[in-house]
């Protein structure tokens, strides 16, 4: 098992000295370095040249350090600085993994129990706590040294076991530690106490029915030490839902703390009324939480303030009335001033306060009653639903609502038929999200009724008006919110929404939205089969629909057509006809969602299989079982025959359609070609008389020159057409008009005039009788260029594959020179010369890998093209 597979977070023991110094100007006395060897290695590692220089020397120190420890036979204190270097290097890679630590484990666990000082026990810990897997067999050796350390006389090692407990519960430890631990709930010192009980809740998850005695002792504890309360056991017994056992003991501690002076009451008082949150506040204590409530409003004590609100939000209406006119106090006009206040947290502490109380305490809203704010307070409360705090307009609108709900919907309708135009995508998914909290509220866990107003709202936020769907972005905000709020509902209700949201989809005028778009797939693939719309209606309707969306809703779409076609008995020939014509307009993303389409929707059994590898029925997890499934086979599957007659519209494309679709992704590979041969214009392809050109492969004009001289022929008149000008020509015209090599050798022009005739792919405005001849000096190799460039080095990745980048480097409309993969230098790398000038340009070395992208190295001495250049690999 590797490190990572049980990394836990980092240790909270207490800080060691793993990470001694970053600046590497300081001396050794002054670093913090355990040993010269140390300070060396730190040194070394701080002075490497790159990332992966640096996990070269952590990975060579860790090999070193294993074959240190096989031999055996090293001190405490050796051992110790060893443990160090293994924690730093472990945490410093950055490119590589560790490996596996274990190794060091024996070592650790024998500085933990025989440690001398506290720090080396305490390195021991962090180590074996940082390195050790859960139920590692050598937990058992640690046992002992830790119920030793909670018998010692000293509070520090006492806390540091304790910690590690907390750290690394685990079964075998709880029956050599159970009654030291009961013993330590009524230790003199508050941080053993307070870390006993975080102990044994540790504990607590593992066996819950082992610790069922120091439950009991948790809450005889606290009746114990009343009045003076135990805050440690009080907090935990919150934990374990232990207060009500205890409630009327929790109700008188309530005057006692608070009547107490200094700070110590409002932390006392702070902790009773948490625990009066979850047990039965009396009616006695309903006049002490008003007074808390005046005593801490001015100026306002945030926490304690809030928690008497939510105390008194478990209490009647009727009970609080009583104790107002008694007390002849009210808590809303306590804290009026806050509304006023330009503070965010103070309008939050406002709201949310007043939302802990009905509306009839303070509104007016029964006969006899009467408003506690003034007309211009509840005008600011309304201005509160334009916060730009999200929660605080949440809140607001359910204090609005609990006082009239025809505030609300007056709101709502405002905010529809009131829909700025031209608002960015961040400030209309702002806009989209405040009309959906609305819904939310007002429609609860009716389904159906939050299906409509989706409908409706969408309707106005990417309708008509706002331009054509497949240019409108997703509003991610929306999708968060909405498929959040279905998942609340409950089962029937959220059938019900899916099916009057998925209804649209096979109507073929209905306009939906992109955002909507996507909802609808997410739901369709969760609830496929459980709704009352049929599987291939819905997936007929997607299908249609995909030429009007964008990438990330077609994405969203083809997923869940995959899982719906788990449903369908036979696909239909059209859809089938649709996916494939998608997938040869679009880019790979696409094309690899429609290749998986068009291989899984006939095979229900393997869909089934996948379908049940899922952890659930969304969508996020039907697509990583469904590319789980992908990553297990050999090889990525095949697309089956769909029994589709092949069409220009459908399998390729016309000769005025765009250029990207009629060149397969892998038709350009830079590769070894024989020896150049004399071929008609790409420009006039019907008149072998008037041009020559040379295989695409061709190295360039170095190569040729070479091959040239061997047959005689000047080196400049045999030069080769590079990749990119065989890219360009293509685009012009389909290349299956070419006539045959043998007819064009048997020809009886002349091959002189062939080659004094041949036309400049790069200036294909060019007449033809316009190029001149000539003869250029030869061109410096690319490996004396990229030399020279040296000090300009730039790296990066490109998700697109190598021909695609000499294609946009073609775009430059500079003199361009590439290089086959299989000739020198860097074989294996297709390399690209760019000349702006006879002494400026730039030298670009392309490593493909498997998956169409390629890495990519450049050297170029002029800032302007450089910068041209990154951008342009960048912006693929």
């Amino acid at each position: 098992m590797s490190r990572l597979s049980h990394k836990r977070p980092p240790t909270r023991l207490t800080s060691a000295p793993i990470l001694l110094y970053s600046q590497m100007d300081v001396t050794f006395i002054n670093s913090g370095a355990l040993s010269r060897a140390h300070y060396s290695f730190v040194r070394k590692v701080e002075s490497a040249q790159s990332p992966q220089a640096a996990d070269q020397i952590h990975l060579s120190e860790i090999d070193g350090i294993r074959r240190h420890f096989a031999v055996g036979g090293i001190s405490l204190k050796e051992c110790r600085e060893k443990l160090i270097i293994l924690l730093y290097c472990s945490m410093n890679l950055t490119h590589v993994n560790p490996g596996e630590l274990a190794f060091a484990l024996p070592q650790a666990v024998n500085l933990a129990e025989m440690g001398q000082t506290l720090r080396d026990k305490q390195l021991g810990f962090i180590f074996c706590t940082e390195v050790m897997p859960p139920n590692h067999e050598l937990q058992l050796m640690l046992v002992n040294t830790i119920r030793k350390d909670l018998e010692s006389l000293s509070t520090a090692r006492v806390c540091l076991a304790l910690s590690v407990l907390i750290q690394m519960p685990n079964d075998e430890v709880i029956p050599a530690v159970q009654s030291q631990l009961q013993a330590l709930f009524m230790h003199k010192s508050i941080s053993v106490r307070r870390r006993a009980y975080l102990a044994y809740h540790s504990l607590l998850h593992n066996d819950p029915s082992r610790l069922t005695p120091l439950e009991d002792a948790v809450v005889l504890r606290i009746q114990r030490t009343l009045p003076s309360i135990d805050s440690c056991a009080m907090a935990v017994a919150m934990k374990l839902n232990q207060v009500d056992s205890i409630n009327d003991e929790v109700n008188a501690l309530l005057p006692i703390v608070w009547q107490r002076p200094g700070r110590q009451s409002q932390s006392l008082t702070l902790l009773v009324l948490r625990a009066l949150r979850k047990a039965k506040l009396s009616m006695p204590n309903v006049g002490i939480v008003l007074d808390i409530i005046k005593r801490t409003s001015s100026p306002p004590v945030r926490v304690l303030l809030r928690e008497a609100f939510l105390v008194l939000s478990s209490v009647s209406a009727e009970v609080i009335q009583e104790c107002q006119m008694q007390q002849s106090l009210s808590p809303v006009a306590c804290i009026r001033r806050l509304l006023t206040s330009k503070d965010p947290n103070d309008q939050y502490l406002f709201v949310s306060c007043l939302d802990c109380l009905s509306p009839t305490l303070w509104a007016g809203t029964l006969p006899g009653t009467i408003a506690v704010l003034d007309e211009w307070e509840v005008q600011e409360v309304m201005k509160l639903l334009d916060s730009h705090d999200r929660l605080v307009r949440k809140i607001t609108l359910r204090v609005l609502h609990a006082v009239d709900s025809s505030l609300v919907k007056a709101y709502n309708t405002q905010l529809l038929h009131n829909l700025p135009a031209g608002l960015t995508l961040s400030d209309k998914g702002e806009y989209v999200s405040r009309l959906l909290d609305v819904g939310v509220l007002q429609y609860g866990n009716d389904g159906e009724q939050y299906a409509r107003y989706l409908k409706d709202l969408f309707g106005v936020a990417e309708g008509d008006t706002q331009g054509r769907t497949e240019d409108m972005s997703v509003l991610e905000v929306g999708l968060e919110i909405i498929l959040t709020h279905i998942r609340e509902f409950d089962i029937t209700s959220r059938i019900s929404c899916v099916t009057a949201l998925a209804v649209p989809v096979t109507e073929s005028g209905a306009r939906i939205g992109p955002t909507l778009m996507v909802v609808i797939s997410a739901l369709a693939c969760e609830y496929c089969g459980k709704i009352a719309t049929s599987p291939l209606s819905l997936l007929q309707g997607m299908a249609s629909r995909l030429v009007s969306y964008g990438v990330t809703v077609q994405d969203a779409c083809l997923l869940s057509m995959i899982r719906m076609s788990a449903e369908c008995d036979q696909i239909p020939h059209t859809i089938l006809k649709l996916v494939t014509e998608i997938s040869q307009f679009s880019g790979k993303r696409i094309r690899n969602r429609c290749g998986l389409f068009l291989t899984y929707c006939g095979q229900r059994d393997v869909l089934t299989s996948i379908i049940a590898q899922a952890s659930s029925s969304s969508l996020p997890d039907f697509l990583v079982a469904l590319t789980t499934y992908g990553s297990n086979a050999a090889a990525s599957p095949p697309v089956p025959p769909v029994n589709l007659k092949p069409s220009s519209t459908i399998f390729g494309l016309s000769l005025g359609s765009p250029p990207r679709a009629s060149l397969s992704p892998r038709q350009l590979r830079y590769e070894a070609y024989d020896t150049p041969q004399a071929v008609p214009s790409l420009r006039h392809p019907l008149s072998p008389s008037r041009s020559t050109f040379s295989s695409p492969g061709s190295t360039g004009r170095t190569r040729s020159s070479s091959r040239a001289s061997e047959r005689g022929m000047p080196s400049e008149l045999a030069r080769t057409i590079t990749p990119g000008e065989l890219t360009i020509a293509a685009a012009q015209g389909p290349l299956q008009e070419l006539p045959e090599l043998d007819h064009v050798r048997n020809s009886n022009a002349s091959p002189n005039e062939d080659l004094t005739s041949r036309v400049d792919l790069i200036s294909l405005d060019t007449a033809c009788s316009e190029v001149p001849v000539t003869f250029p000096t030869p061109e410096p190799g690319f490996e004396d260029v990229w030399d020279a460039m040296e000090n300009y080095n730039l790296r990066g990745w490109c998700e697109s594959p190598m021909d695609n980048v000499v294609r946009l480097l073609q775009s430059l409309q500079h003199s361009m020179r590439v290089i086959a993969v299989d000739q020198p230098p860097f074989e294996g790398e297709l390399k690209v010369l760019v000349t702006v000038e006879p002494k400026q340009g730039a030298a670009l070395r392309l490593r493909e890998s498997e998956e169409e992208s390629c890495l990519w190295r450049l050297r170029c001495d002029d800032p302007e093209l450089r910068t041209t250049i990154k951008r342009l690999l960048e912006d693929i």
